[in-house]
């Protein structure tokens, strides 16, 4: 078994958030923001600005012809495709690789579920909201990562059951004494997220009521487990909306709701993903 202790120590060696995501955020969190002010960030970091150019150029976002310079490419996407590529493909960078989990596609399932998260809190207009749940989204499954790099050989046995069928956080119970929610809020605490940050990530799974932000995550990363599969116990999950009791907690019953356009936010939403973990993984 696996001591809070322990992990707390060891994850005091994993790389710190990429001083890009933290610039970023700040720039186009400012409504004076201008394209000189992301430019001059995106300058100090090469491979993200060729990132951004392909993701200008990629299917999701081309226009009658291709561009050629950052500038042109920002303007094209806009600020807020540029904040999102920008911290995915920065955080990926520092993380990409692992011993025994599919990178690809976990950081596929996490873009989406930061996308998701995003996309609701724009159709609920809470604005103020949408980037810390993008973060939090982007970051809910960072135990999983820190577990893979820090307990290497503790792990494994997790990811062979998880492969074969048992739900992961059961199979990380069950062998570990710890789960990725667990050591993902001690990464967040680590990286001096504030507490209702750091709890979102905790309790992703198993998240209490009244409060927003991992309610928000627990119905985002069940609605992207249908569409990406994890592993093969989300092959057959099926998950009604009116029984998920996050559901309710977000959607509050006399809030208007649009399922509809829901739907249609969260299939866009995942297409983003496979293509921004494409191009972050191509750097």
């Amino acid at each position: 078994m696996i001591t809070q202790d322990l992990v707390r120590q060891r994850v005091r060696n994993l790389p710190t958030l990429p001083t890009t995501v933290v610039a970023l955020g700040q720039a186009v969190g400012d409504e004076r923001c201008t394209v000189d002010r992301i430019l001059g960030i995106l300058s100090k970091d090469p491979p993200l600005s060729a990132a951004m150019l392909r993701l200008a150029n990629s299917v999701a976002y081309a226009g009658d012809s291709r561009v050629s310079d950052l500038r042109a490419a920002i303007m094209r996407m806009g600020f807020d495709a540029v904040l999102n590529l920008g911290r995915t493909a920065a955080i990926i960078r520092n993380f990409k690789g692992s011993q025994h989990l599919d990178s690809i596609l976990l950081w596929q399932h996490s873009v989406a579920v930061a996308l998701t998260a995003k996309a609701i809190c724009r159709i609920q207009h809470n604005r103020a909201l949408e980037e810390t749940a993008f973060l939090a989204g982007l970051l809910h499954d960072i135990g999983k990562i820190a577990l893979d790099h820090c307990f290497s050989d503790e792990y494994a046995p997790v990811v062979e059951a998880f492969r074969a069928g048992e739900f992961i956080v059961d199979a990380e119970q069950r062998l570990l004494g710890i789960t990725h929610a667990q050591v993902g809020a001690m990464v967040a605490e680590n990286w001096s997220f504030p507490e209702d940050f750091v709890e979102a990530i905790r309790d992703h799974h198993a998240p209490p009521r009244a409060v927003y932000l991992p309610n928000l995550l627990h119905l985002c990363d069940l609605l992207v487990r249908t569409r990406i599969p994890n592993g093969l116990a989300d092959e057959t999950l099926v998950v009604v909306l009116e029984e998920i009791f996050s559901f309710h907690e977000i959607f509050k019953p006399d809030a208007d709701f649009d399922l509809e356009r829901l739907t249609f936010s969260i299939d866009d939403e995942l297409e983003h993903a496979v293509a921004f973990v494409q191009l972050a993984f191509q750097d």
